[in-house]
């Protein structure tokens, strides 16, 4: 039976139910019947802990007051705890004293509770996944620098030419699987209903160069971890993650991280604020003075103008440690971005960032502190097709320019990157 008429059924049994004790009503003292009418009121508002709080204090006094039972079973019901929902309905079942009219409706209501558990307990796992395989042309695969000589301690230096901008075609794959698992019930946290979700999320990626196989990158990622999304206008989450990254025919290195997130929506705004541990283990002996740990801190701030146009803004700041000092740096970042819905199934997307990043020690041969300075643009286009022989299945194009400067010539770069993905989601 559909939920809809459920509740029909449910909500009339409650009519039923309160016919009888209308005369009991008339003889509860005020106090008890404002305290009554206030679990009501909570719970028409939607803080249903509230309600489920003032109905149990008011059942501990007065057991027998058996409207007040059924309003709190609605209530546990609304809250996802069937389990309490049909122990405190067959309590008024199991009086002698119940109407048969009544008892009636009570046991549909406890039938179709039996099935609505059910029927949720076979939808609790969500499986969705993910390919792509895409191509496209990098001018800077090594982020060479847009030199060719530079200067240090004095000296004047002559740059190797397989060291300066080495510019490639690439192709990439790309798979990702996601499992959400939804905890029975409700947490009470605050005065509205919290549902737990259990969420793993498991992706692979691929970006091989044609010629710089050296460059050729793998990642390998997973990750594990609680959400808690509230009824009314929030979500949290904190995930543990873990990625594996291979360059060229090496293993380069681990990354482990801790990573909690709170969301508040506001109407058509939405506040997000994040934090993230890391810890860095690389597996080569020369990349041994990049390990440490990272601390970084973000927020995000996100705008619906209307249903086709989205505008996000945001802020990162973070400190990396490591071995050696020159390898500890510190990072701002900023960034804004807009996403339009330009036609259906189709998406325009525009992001500008800026970087900041300020390293501890002094760079050697060079003895100077480094500072660089990064300035990205994206733009994106993708397509998703929603009927037809190609239904499921998208296509995006994305170019990026990224100017990186520094204090150091060798560290100055630019570079283009231009790609395009066909992709297929199940």
């Amino acid at each position: 039976m559909k939920r809809s008429l459920f509740r029909r059924y449910f909500l009339l049994g409650s009519s039923l139910l309160l016919a009888p004790l209308g005369a009991q009503a008339l003889t509860v003292p005020p106090e008890i019947e404002k305290q009554y009418k206030d679990a009501i009121e909570a719970r028409a508002i939607g803080d249903l802990y509230e309600s489920i709080d003032q109905l149990n204090s008011l059942l501990t006094n007065n057991p027998g007051m058996h409207r007040a039972r059924l309003e709190l079973a609605v209530t546990y019901y609304r809250a996802a705890r069937y389990e309490d929902a049909r122990r405190h309905a067959q309590r008024v079942l199991d009086d002698p004293a119940t109407p048969n009219s009544v008892r009636e409706t009570v046991n549909l209501f406890i039938e179709q509770l039996d099935e609505l558990q059910a029927a949720e307990g076979e939808r609790r796992h969500d499986w969705t996944a993910f390919v792509g395989i895409g191509a496209g042309y990098d001018d800077n695969v090594n982020a060479g620098p847009g030199v060719d000589a530079f200067e240090a301690n004095g000296l004047q230096f002559i740059l190797d030419p397989e060291s300066g901008e080495q510019s490639d075609a690439f192709t990439s794959y790309s798979g990702r699987l996601h499992h959400s698992y939804r905890m029975p019930g409700s947490v009470d946290i605050g005065s509205r209903p919290v549902h737990m979700l259990w969420q793993n999320r498991f992706s692979v990626y691929r970006k091989e160069y044609q010629d710089e196989h050296p460059y050729t990158v793998d990642v390998i990622t997973a990750s594990t971890g609680l959400a808690l999304a509230s009824r009314t206008n929030w979500r949290a989450a904190v995930h543990v993650k873990l990625d594996h990254v291979r360059l060229g025919d090496d293993s380069l290195v681990q990354y482990i991280s801790l990573n909690p997130s709170y969301t508040l929506i506001h109407g058509k705004n939405e506040f997000n604020f994040r934090a993230q541990w890391m810890d860095r283990d690389y597996d080569q002996d020369k990349d041994r003075d990049r390990e440490g740990e990272r601390v970084l801190f973000g927020f995000d701030y996100t705008r619906d103008i209307n249903t086709n146009l989205a505008l996000k803004a945001g802020a990162t700041t973070y400190s990396q440690d490591g071995r050696e000092d020159y390898e500890e740096f510190d990072v701002d970042e900023v960034y804004a971005s807009g996403l339009w819905n330009a036609w259906e199934g189709g998406a325009v997307f525009l992001r500008v960032s800026y970087r900041e990043t300020e390293y501890d020690g002094l760079e050697p041969i060079f003895n100077v502190g480094r500072d660089e300075d990064e300035t990205r643009y994206i733009l994106g286009v993708s397509h998703n097709f929603r009927g037809g022989a190609m239904e499921g299945w998208g296509i995006s194009g994305r170019i990026s320019y990224s100017d990186n400067e520094s204090n150091i010539d060798i560290f100055e770069y630019d570079r283009n990157l231009a790609s395009l993905e066909l992709t297929k989601r199940f």
